[in-house]
């Protein structure tokens, strides 16, 4: 039976790479199973133990090996129940905190995640961000790394329109100038902020394929340290992307050998080898490609207003009045504004 599940949809991010191979991971998908909506009105009954697996199960076939699934939401509530086997009836106040446990518990990825730098592929603007947070807290880190992969470069675009996509990025923008008043040290508040901007105007000029996958016109960064000691160096398996997609398409094939993932860091190191060999000024080429895509289609790119009147003095200010956004336009961005409310990060 084909069960259609695009509307437990969330979206889709890109993740900092980890393993190699067949077992390298860079792509975040999560759906959310809720019985209500976020104005109480239900949508779906609770799923069986049967039918959730079920749903785990067509979900994860529709995406490769290098993809994490994060499944959430009450709907699948009866998962937990059935590790119990059976039970005497219990109270509403222990079914509500074993479900509260088996939320934390669902999820398929490791949170901390959210703290790692994200990056723009745009060396002077990556480092101008790493080093003005080089010494604020892991949660103020996390905060701007967040702007960059959840209202900036966001993997796909299939759950928005692009007027919701470029709204988004707006939002972005004002909770980047929230952290440049409010924590960002004064002495890299400007740079900083040109430099969220500039990665502003990147995203903004993105394009998306029919599926929604976003492109964003710029070899991905690769970087070496952290902060003002930020290095860029040559990220080769994209060039090999860009550059000879009949290699790339050799090396996806070594993904595919169980021997973690050496097949296939021997093939790319011979390839960048000859390559180089045969064609020394590829490297300066490769990386020219992105700073003329820059400077034709980024550099003077309007970017969208629509959160401009929020306010950033301080997180109760910016809370309210995003608020106060959402109760005009309650059908507009409602589940990144819902996120957003719902962060941690502003304590209401």
């Amino acid at each position: 039976m084909n069960i259609d599940y695009s509307q437990f949809y969330r979206g889709t991010t890109n993740i900092p790479s980890y393993g190699s191979g067949a077992y390298k991971k860079d792509t975040l998908v999560k759906y959310e199973f809720n019985t209500t909506d976020e104005h109480g009105n239900k949508v779906m009954d609770k799923m069986s133990r049967e039918e959730t697996l079920q749903a785990m199960k067509d979900i994860r076939s529709q995406y490769g090996d290098s993809v994490i699934v994060e499944f959430s939401g009450d709907g699948m509530a009866a998962l937990a129940e059935g590790r119990k086997g059976w039970m005497v009836p219990e109270d509403k106040e222990a079914v509500e905190a074993r479900n509260a446990a088996f939320q934390k518990d669902i999820v398929q990825v490791d949170k901390s995640l959210n703290n790692l730098p994200a990056y723009s592929g745009m060396y002077g603007a990556d480092k101008a961000v790493a080093s003005a947070l080089e010494n604020c807290s892991k949660e103020e880190q996390g905060f701007v790394y967040d702007i960059i992969r959840q209202n900036f470069l966001v993997g796909n675009s299939g759950s928005m329109t692009e007027e919701e996509r470029q709204a988004n990025i707006s939002l972005g923008m004002k909770k980047a100038e929230y952290a440049a008043e409010n924590f960002i040290p004064e002495d890299s508040r400007d740079g900083f902020l040109e430099a969220m901007q500039s990665i502003a105007k990147l995203a903004s000029a993105g394009k998306a394929d029919s599926n929604g996958n976003m492109d964003y016109g710029v070899a991905k960064g690769r970087y070496l340290g952290h902060g003002s000691n930020l290095v860029q160096t040559t990220n080769a398996l994209d060039m090999m992307r860009t550059v000879d997609k009949d290699a790339y398409a050799e090396y996806q094939k070594m993904g595919e050998k169980d021997d973690g993932g050496l097949s296939s860091l021997k093939y790319l190191t011979n390839w960048y080898a000859s390559a180089v060999k045969k064609n020394p000024s590829m490297v300066d080429n490769y990386e020219k490609q992105s700073e003329e895509y820059v400077e034709k289609n980024v550099k003077n790119q309007k970017l969208d207003k629509t959160f401009a009147g929020l306010k950033t003095g301080s997180k109760a200010a910016f809370f309210e009045s995003l608020r106060m956004f959402q109760s005009s336009n309650p059908n507009f961005l409602s589940s990144i504004i819902n996120r957003e409310l719902a962060s941690k990060f502003w304590g209401f």
